[in-house]
């Protein structure tokens, strides 16, 4: 009986700490102020780019020090900066291509165990303008172009019928001392894309963007390059055309990933201008949108209907080459050079 009695008193003891220990445990809460990330870096980056994070807005309650840190899991490292408000970091971006976040945190040094920490993030892609190692692969090599050097870049040209087309996007925009877009603008409005996809113009810019001795083709000029490119031979301008997309498409990839879709009746056979489906541009009160990636390509042509420009593209399903019109001012697309 007595060894009985001992095993109750024992477990008895055991539930008494036990539920002592519950009523110490601490329920965590939330720090004081809201966190202010100041991070300047646009969505597209290039490696080397350079930026300075500033951190600031939380403090403890119970006054203990706030201290802040960044990762990037572009580079897996972390970087504190301590009892410093605000906290001010510089972040370089490495040398790889994809997409990656950074993370700023805030927590408190001396009472980890009574709040939680605050974070704050930013999405950004790194990107390289490079032939050979860059972020627009799975271009071939075409035998019968040249290469001309137009605004300091270098450019494929492709002879199609009797006439010469630049077989990339044209990439000239012209900024103020401040880095503003005033002629011409690059995807997203991140400068590290301008090569890649090319820039975007309005209707009135594309008339004035193509250098000396090249101009902005006629849809009529359009119509020929579609024709000596298999489109039907009927084929008028200002008509949609029913084929000569795959033609000109390219099988490209942007960072590893496909950008045209298979699709059963489009045959990509990058016989023409190598065309990448970079979208549009839409102007809005805030801003310019960039719409119809991976699924439209859009070039203006010389020619306008009454007060709209008309410009010709393409949508990932159809092989279909279409005839599209849109505001002069309000709706930027791509540009290819002839001569």
């Amino acid at each position: 009986m007595k060894f009985r009695s001992y095993c109750i008193l024992a477990l008895g003891l055991l539930l008494l700490s036990l539920s002592s220990c519950k009523e110490k445990e601490i329920e965590k809460t939330y720090m004081d102020g809201n966190l202010k990330v100041d991070c300047k870096i646009p969505h597209y980056v290039n490696p080397g780019d350079s930026f300075t994070i500033t951190a600031s807005g939380i403090t403890a309650p119970d006054g203990t020090d706030v201290a802040y840190y960044y990762t990037s899991t572009a580079n897996s490292k972390r970087r504190d900066t301590l009892y410093t408000v605000p906290a001010v970091f510089h972040f370089e971006v490495p040398d790889t291509l994809g997409s990656f976040t950074l993370s700023v945190v805030a927590y408190p040094v001396q009472s980890s165990d009574k709040y939680y920490h605050s974070t704050g993030s930013v999405e950004f892609v790194i990107v390289k303008d490079d032939a050979d190692n860059g972020s627009l692969t799975g271009i071939p090599d075409h035998d019968e172009d040249i290469q001309e050097e137009l605004y300091s870049r270098k450019y494929k040209v492709t002879s199609a019928g009797d006439k010469e087309w630049i077989r990339s996007n044209l990439c000239y925009i012209e900024r103020n001392s401040e880095g503003t877009e005033t002629f011409g603008r690059s995807y997203a409005g991140s400068k590290a894309m301008q090569n890649i996809f090319g820039a975007y113009y309005t209707w009135e810019e594309a008339q004035k963007a193509c250098p000396a001795g090249w101009h902005l083709p006629t849809d009529e000029e359009w119509v020929a390059l579609l024709k000596s490119c298999g489109a039907p031979s009927g084929l008028k301008p200002l008509e949609d055309s029913p084929s000569g997309a795959g033609a000109l498409m390219v099988k490209a990839r942007f960072n590893g990933d496909e950008m045209w879709s298979y699709y059963r009746g489009v045959n990509i056979t990058d016989k023409c201008i190598s065309v990448i489906p970079a979208g549009y541009a839409v102007k809005a009160s805030s801003g310019w949108n960039y719409v119809g990636y991976q699924s439209y390509a859009a070039f203006w042509t010389a020619d306008a209907l009454a007060d709209q420009g008309v410009y010709r593209y393409i949508y990932k399903e159809n092989d279909n080459v279409f005839v599209g019109v849109a505001s002069k001012t309000d709706f930027a697309a791509n540009v290819r050079c002839v001569r």
